[in-house]
C-alpha cells in the first residue's frame, strides 16, 4: 500500500515519529509494519561502528523492507536512511510493488540530538560519541527536487506534538488520498513497476548471457575510465544512457571487479531474474550493487 521512509540524524526522533503515523495510520483501518534495527536484533551502536557493519545492517532493513512491502501493508522504516542512493533503492523497491512512497525528515539541533542520546537509559542502546559525530558528519539531507525524496516532509520533534500534528496529517493524506484536479494537499503517487521491474523475465537460456554481457560492460566502463584517469584512479564512471554514473572513491582493481560480478551474477539468477529483463537493466543493478559494496 505505501513505504514511508523515515530519514534523519541519529536521536532525532525518528521512532517518536513513526509510532505517531502508526497510531494515525492505524485509525484509518491500515494495517502498519514498523522495521527498525531492534526489530531485527540488531544493536545501533554496533550495527554503525564501521563501514562493514554500516554496509551489512543497510543491506538487512533493504531486505526486510523487500519482503514486507506491498499493496496491503503500510510500511514504516525507522532508521538513519542517510544515503540518497540507499533512499533510491528504496524508492526502487517501492516502484516494483506498485505502492506510494514518501520520506519524513525529522531535523533537530545537534544539542538537542545529543541531550536525547545521552538521556537513554543504559539498556536503550545510545549511540558512543565517535559513532554519532561520524553518522551527523556524513548525512545526506533528503532533496524534494530528486523523485526519490518526493513527496518530502519536514519535522522537528523537538518542537513537541502540537507543532507535528499538521505535517503528520499531511504525511496520512498523501498515503491515502486519491489525487484530483483541485487537490491543495500532497499526495504520493501510486509508484508504478517500470520495464525493469515488471516485465517477464528473460527465457532461463538468454538470461545468464544479457546479465553477464551487462556486468561485464559495467567492468569494461570502470577499467577504461580508471586508465585514462591514471595513477589515481578515482572519479565518475559514465555508465551510459539510462543508469546513473559510478562514483569511485579510490582504484578498484579488475580481480575485485571480476569477483563482484561472479557474486552478482549468482544473486542475479537466483533472486532478480524478474527484475532483469534486458541488458541496460543488468548493467543497472550491477552499478548500484557496486555502489553499495565498494567501500
Amino acid at each position: 500500500m505505501a513505504l514511508v521512509v523515515l530519514s534523519g540524524q541519529p536521536c532525532s526522533g525518528k521512532s517518536t515519529v513513526a509510532a505517531a503515523l502508526k497510531q494515525l495510520l492505524t485509525t484509518k483501518g491500515l494495517e502498519v509494519i514498523i522495521i527498525d534495527e531492534p526489530s531485527l536484533s540488531l544493536k545501533r551502536n554496533n550495527s554503525y561502528k564501521d563501514s562493514v557493519s554500516e554496509k551489512n545492517t543497510r543491506g538487512s532493513l533493504k531486505s526486510a523492507v523487500e519482503r514486507a512491502v506491498s499493496k496491503r501493508h503500510c510500511v514504516i522504516l525507522d532508521s538513519l536512511n542517510n544515503i540518497k542512493g540507499y533512499r533510491y533503492e528504496l524508492w526502487c523497491i517501492a516502484r516494483a510493488a506498485g505502492t506510494r512512497c514518501c520520506v519524513v525528515h525529522c531535523n533537530v539541533p545537534k544539542e538537542t540530538a545529543w541531550a536525547w542520546n545521552e538521556g537513554r537509559a543504559p539498556d536503550e542502546d545510545n549511540y558512543s560519541s565517535a559513532v554519532f559525530e561520524d553518522l551527523w558528519r556524513r548525512y545526506e539531507e533528503p532533496d524534494a527536487r530528486q523523485r526519490w525524496d518526493a513527496p518530502l516532509f519536514r519535522l522537528a520533534p523537538d518542537q513537541g506534538a502540537d507543532s507535528m500534528a499538521p505535517v503528520l496529517q499531511g504525511v496520512v493524506q498523501s498515503l491515502t488520498e486519491e489525487a484530483g484536479p483541485q487537490q491543495q494537499s500532497v499526495v504520493a503517487k501510486q509508484l508504478q513497476p517500470t520495464q525493469a521491474t515488471s516485465n517477464a523475465p528473460l527465457s532461463a537460456t538468454n538470461l545468464l548471457h544479457e546479465i553477464d554481457a551487462g556486468a561485464q560492460d559495467v567492468i569494461g566502463r570502470i577499467s577504461a575510465a580508471q586508465e585514462l584517469a591514471g595513477s589515481s584512479g578515482t572519479g565518475s564512471v559514465d555508465m551510459g544512457e539510462g543508469v546513473d554514473a559510478l562514483h569511485l572513491d579510490r582504484p578498484v582493481t579488475l580481480a575485485e571487479l571480476r569477483r563482484h560480478k561472479r557474486v552478482f551474477l549468482k544473486m542475479s539468477t537466483q533472486n532478480l531474474a524478474s527484475r532483469l529483463p534486458d541488458r541496460k537493466s543488468a548493467r543497472r543493478m550491477f552499478v548500484n550493487y557496486l555502489r553499495e559494496h565498494l567501500t
